[in-house]
């Protein structure tokens, strides 16, 4: 068996691990007499140093031993958490992340782990020896002990696994050749991550000293990682029990183990069972072996096994194949619904109502499946903001809400960056200094919200600050200083407008570049990304009141509500997230105000898009109608009418890519295929505005 098949599982297992790393140092930081939370620090640690040893990743495992020896002196209370150690553990951490994106990478980069190391060994100085010796065993529970040793070997001798005819005669056979019998229990740690591999290694190290002759559960159910965390083998071997205990017990991420040996494969006298057990519970030593746990604890296990395999890791490549398999599915139940109607066919039509059901079951099925908490972008970010705000001297508090709010996967890999760039500008720009703070009367530490939730369809993330704000007046300024717009349209603009400036290319308030920002790409390529996902970014400020940045992201990428339209004889979808109304209008209706078309709807100016004419599409005049229709489009506060010649109804459509060569036509979101078999492209209602 190949570890190389557990690859995958490591590196996401310490992905997870060091994220939860990052968590608690950071409670720790802020709480350091915490010691709940410094168990928990520890698992983390202990499981890393366990899978990295198991995969035969040196530098991993022992630098995570390194931390094993402070985080035991913190967690004993001998070290205090200071500001020393926690940064030293911070810097741990790093390199771990470091290393074990090396491995991912699969480079050669060897991480130098010598002057943590070197650090750690320091601060944990002397304390290690003054450690207290383990506590003395209880008289009265060594002499029942002792009394039990008969009898439980004599319950050993029958052991715990049921053992055939043919098994018996091996075990004879073996004796006769100077070979004993052993019953091992092993026990691995609650929790333990790549069982399977744990017991590959179980069963080669004793291999090594006999061979096994059988296992409960089988080899098979073992590989496939079927059993819970413990299971028994019958081994032959000339070795000592105690020496097949210590081969196994060197093996890490087991907890413990039992070498019972078999003298004799033959029923124990019941009595002999009876006194073994009355005398190991009176010195409340339960025992070993399993057959001595009451029904209730094994129904107990099994009840705890059956829960805990209720969930798998499925790769999410294999979910996007699901999800075309659904997209093709929902294209074929639309060519269908098709032919039933134009040949009138009945029972067709009551097939496809049932088939549309289960259909859009499977669909909301597939996409529950794909969605992931926001919680998984979210959490990597309190440590930058504590980092960042350290460097640049600043104190900032960062309050996270709702992170259990779920999106796409496809969604959720992308929104990291932007949020980045958010978050390093809200620190950098937004948060004034503790003492500009305490001379406007604030308080001293800034307060950054990173805030996400559902409304309708759609994820409304929010990134708040409550320092400077953006000066409308200085944003033009700048703009005006970079050429970015003239005076005139400078004066003309509104306040809201003058703060969109923000998202212009190569645009930046900052007076000196540094690593943090200044360059002039962080805010538009958050805009870019965003609106690459169909989504889009806003934001609202006060002087000296704070900013806020508000992202709106769809749901899901792949199966959508759309509004089909027609212009000459070409079929375009327009998302229903995106329209506001549809209306019919005159001719006569359409005003011109400074070279643009507008229409007068419900008091409000709206700006009119002639699609055939924005898209090149060959057609005939439209003033010669006497009706023309409107779709009322919206992005954020924006609004627009856009003209077309039919419309065909709502439908839902799978959304499909352009592909690389078409992928530079910006009005273009993608393309769907209709129920006759034809494409139509689907409009990008963002571009049709600017």
């Amino acid at each position: 068996m190949e570890l190389n098949q557990y690859m995958g599982m490591f590196l996401e297992e310490s992905r997870e691990h060091l994220q939860t790393l990052n968590s608690c140092l950071l409670t720790l930081e802020n709480d350091p007499r915490n010691l709940s939370v410094l168990d928990e620090i520890f698992r983390s640690a202990h499981t890393i140093k366990g899978m990295s040893a198991t995969m035969g990743f040196t530098s991993i495992a022992e630098l995570t031993h390194e931390m094993e020896n402070v985080l035991d002196l913190l967690r004993k209370e001998q070290l205090a958490a200071s500001p020393a150690i926690i940064d030293t553990l911070f810097r741990c951490l790093d390199t771990l992340e470091q290393a074990v994106e090396s491995v991912a990478a699969n480079t050669e980069a060897t991480v130098d782990i010598k002057p943590l190391v070197a650090k750690l060994t320091k601060l944990a100085g002397d304390k290690g020896q003054e450690e207290a010796l383990p506590a003395r065993k209880d008289k009265k529970a060594k002499a029942a002990a002792k009394a039990a040793e008969p009898a439980a070997t004599a319950q050993a001798a029958a052991g715990t696994i049921a053992l055939n005819d043919t098994d018996v005669k091996v075990i004879k056979e073996a004796a006769r050749q100077g070979y004993a019998a052993y019953e091992v229990q092993v026990k691995l740690r609650d929790g333990c991550l790549l069982k399977s591999a744990r017991a590959y290694m179980i069963m080669n190290a004793l291999d090594e000293l006999g061979d096994v002759i059988k296992s409960v559960p089988s080899a098979e159910d073992l590989e496939k990682e079927n059993f819970d965390y413990s299971f028994t083998v019958v081994a032959l071997s000339d070795a000592e029990p105690e020496k097949i205990e210590q081969a196994l017990l060197s093996i890490s991420e087991v907890e413990a183990v039992t070498v019972l040996p078999l003298t004799s494969p033959e029923v124990v006298p019941p009595a002999a069972a009876a006194q073994a057990a009355a005398a190991v519970e009176e010195a409340g030593q339960p025992l070993a072996a399993e057959s001595a746990a009451p029904v209730a604890d094994a129904l107990a296990a099994a009840d705890k096994r059956l829960r805990g395999g209720q969930s798998v890791r499925v790769d999410i490549d294999k979910l996007d194949t699901l999800l075309n398999l659904v997209g093709e599915l929902v294209i074929n139940k639309t060519r269908l619904e098709q032919i039933g109607l134009s040949h009138h066919l009945i029972d067709l039509t009551e097939t496809i109502e049932q088939m549309d059901r289960v259909t859009t079951d499977l669909q909301a099925v597939v996409m529950k499946v794909r969605m992931v908490p926001v919680g998984q972008v979210f959490n990597r970010f309190p440590r930058m903001v504590r980092d960042l705000s350290r460097d640049l001297n600043k104190e900032v508090n960062l309050i996270i809400q709702g992170e259990e709010t779920e999106l796409d996967r496809t969604v959720i890999d992308e929104i990291g960056d932007p949020l980045v760039h958010l978050l390093r500008n809200a620190i950098d720009h937004g948060v004034e200094s503790p003492a500009e703070r305490t001379a406007k009367g604030k308080n001293p530490v800034g307060e950054i919200r990173l805030i996400a939730r559902h409304e309708g369809n759609n994820v409304i993330i929010m990134v708040t600050d409550d320092g400077a704000g953006v000066n409308p007046e200085i944003v033009k300024a700048k703009a005006l200083e970079k050429g970015l717009l003239t005076q005139a349209e400078a004066d003309k603009m509104d306040t809201a407008d003058a703060v969109r400036l923000l998202f212009l290319p190569g645009f930046s308030t900052a007076q000196v570049v540094t690593d943090v920002s200044g360059r002039g790409v962080g805010m538009d390529a958050v805009k870019t990304k965003i609106e690459s996902l169909g989504g889009m970014v806003d934001v609202e400020t006060k002087v000296n009141g704070g900013a806020t940045f508000k992202i709106r992201l769809p749901l899901t990428l792949a199966i959508i509500q759309a509004l089909l339209v027609k212009v000459c004889e070409e079929i375009y979808a327009v998302p229903l997230g995106s329209i506001d109304s549809t209306i019919n209008i005159t001719p006569g209706d359409i005003k011109t105000i400074q070279n643009q078309e507008v229409i007068l709807l419900r008091g409000q100016i709206i700006p009119i898009v002639r699609l055939g004419d924005f898209l090149g599409v060959p057609q005939a005049a439209q003033e010669s109608q006497e009706e023309l229709y409107v779709v009322i489009v919206h992005m954020g506060e924006q609004k627009a009418g856009v003209i077309v010649d039919t419309l065909i109804g709502q439908q839902e459509i799978v959304i499909k890519s352009l592909g690389k060569l078409l992928a530079s036509i910006k009005v273009l979101a993608g393309a769907t295929i209709l129920g006759d078999g034809k494409v139509a492209l689907i409009l990008d209602v963002g571009s049709l505005m600017h």
